[in-house]
């Protein structure tokens, strides 16, 4: 369809032949220079050919560019993501305050536990150990202090009378010896006179005395004193020697310090070497019954007595008894109910056997009775249907009902309530309280 031309629009210029072959001929030259290939440009004119129309001389043909499409607008994709972020982070606000602002409650319960104990006999096989001997002695300090003042020595002093009438020599009269020490008699001696014989018999007493000067000075040897003294015809002699005179000085004693803790260190190296030697002579699967042993002390000193050390000696002779211990557990664990009947008690733990006394009752067959101590720890068991009775009775109540109306439960020991938010008021719905059983560690 041709468009038809205004007044005012410029019209195209004419051109002749000469000249459309001219531009033609200057393209082809173009071309070459460029190195466009020739028939490709046919070809393409060949192609455009059928699009152009024939032009009418004396007609204007005008070519209307197409009209240009307004551009699309970009969707804002990053809004979504800010909405999804902003979405998310709404969800996990709501996720973390939605339980604080729902109150809920948890309640710990400490059950009911009651400890058994049984004293039965039992009997395993066993065998008597062959009988043990040991000996140990061990040497240590006297820790005893004692203070000793200075000691006067003591003796006997011998008065001689040779006149024929009775003479008193009075009490505390003073005599010195060849060495210069001096002695005071402590009583009076009344002299039987002398016998008329040939030669005459002198009459004698003996007294006690003592030394003047207290220590180990005044202990002096027989005849230190012997001569004449006191009045005529007399004679004195010290016919023995003075002793118990001691200087001063410090000293250590024996204490029952001393011998208790010497014997107690000797028990525990005895207990050991016991134990080691027994155990020696188990077999497989055998566990040794703690052993019977008669003790035997002995000490080198007494307590209280003088000494820088004392040593203590004690023996031990000991027989033991092997059993199976894997039976004993066997047997004390059928022994205890895991669950007596009509209760809601269980066994919590394990049941502990404690072999108080042993003997070998067969020694052919090698059967051993123990009397045996059993403990065992039971603890009360809130059944699922007690549980959710406990919630019932509790939900819609103060902490303090809640609590007085949960030990009222025959198996409850203890509990403990806690809320959220600082509520004192346990939720009505039985589904925001939950029960925790808390054991106590074994």
């Amino acid at each position: 369809m041709q468009t038809p031309i205004n007044v005012g629009d410029t019209l195209p210029e004419e051109r002749t032949p000469a000249q459309e072959n001219a531009t033609t001929t200057e393209a082809t030259s173009v071309q070459q220079e460029q190195g466009t290939p020739i028939a490709a440009t046919s070809d393409v004119a060949a192609a455009l050919a059928p699009l152009a129309e024939e032009i009418v001389e004396g007609e204007v043909t005008a070519i209307l560019e197409p009209e240009q499409q307004p551009a699309q607008k970009q969707r804002p994709y990053y809004l979504i993501v800010v909405v999804t972020i902003g979405g998310c982070l709404l969800f996990t606000l709501v996720s973390l305050l939605l339980p604080l602002l729902t109150p809920t409650a948890t309640v710990t319960i400490l059950p009911v536990e009651k400890t058994i104990s049984i004293l039965t006999a039992i009997q395993v096989q066993g065998r008597a150990l062959p009988s043990l001997t040991l000996l140990e002695s061990r040497t240590v300090s006297a820790t005893g202090k004692r203070h000793q003042d200075a000691t006067q020595a003591h003796g006997t002093i011998t008065f001689y009378n040779g006149l024929v009438s009775w003479q008193t020599i009075a009490a505390g009269t003073p005599l010195t010896g060849h060495d210069g020490v001096q002695i005071i008699t402590d009583q009076a001696a009344s002299i039987p006179a002398a016998s008329n014989t040939t030669p005459p018999t002198f009459g004698q007493v003996t007294v006690q005395a003592h030394a003047v000067q207290p220590g180990a000075g005044g202990n002096i040897p027989p005849y230190d004193i012997d001569g004449s003294c006191c009045a005529a015809s007399i004679l004195v002699k010290n016919t023995t020697a003075f002793t118990g005179g001691q200087d001063t000085r410090e000293y250590t004693v024996v204490t029952g310090g001393d011998m208790i803790n010497a014997a107690t260190s000797l028990k525990t190296s005895l207990l050991l070497s016991e134990q080691g030697a027994l155990n020696a002579q188990l077999t497989e699967g055998e566990a040794l019954i703690t052993p019977s042993c008669q003790q035997t002390t002995t000490a080198n000193h007494r307590i209280g007595e003088e000494a820088k050390a004392v040593t203590i000696t004690i023996s031990e002779a000991c027989t033991g008894i092997a059993y199976h211990a894997h039976d004993l557990h066997l047997l004390a664990t059928r022994m205890i109910p895991q669950q007596p009947a009509r209760t809601s008690y269980t066994v919590f733990g394990e049941v502990t056997a404690s072999v108080i006394h042993a003997t070998i009752t067969d020694q052919a067959h090698g059967i051993a009775t123990l009397t045996v101590k059993l403990d065992a720890t039971y603890i009360y068991q809130l059944s699922p249907g007690e549980k959710q009775q406990l919630v019932k009775l509790i939900a819609g109540k103060t902490k303090q009902q809640a609590l007085a109306a949960l030990l009222t439960f025959p198996g409850i020991a203890g509990a403990h309530i806690a809320m959220n938010g600082g509520n004192q008021t346990l939720p009505q719905d039985p589904g925001a309280i939950r029960i925790i059983i808390l054991y106590r560690a074994l």
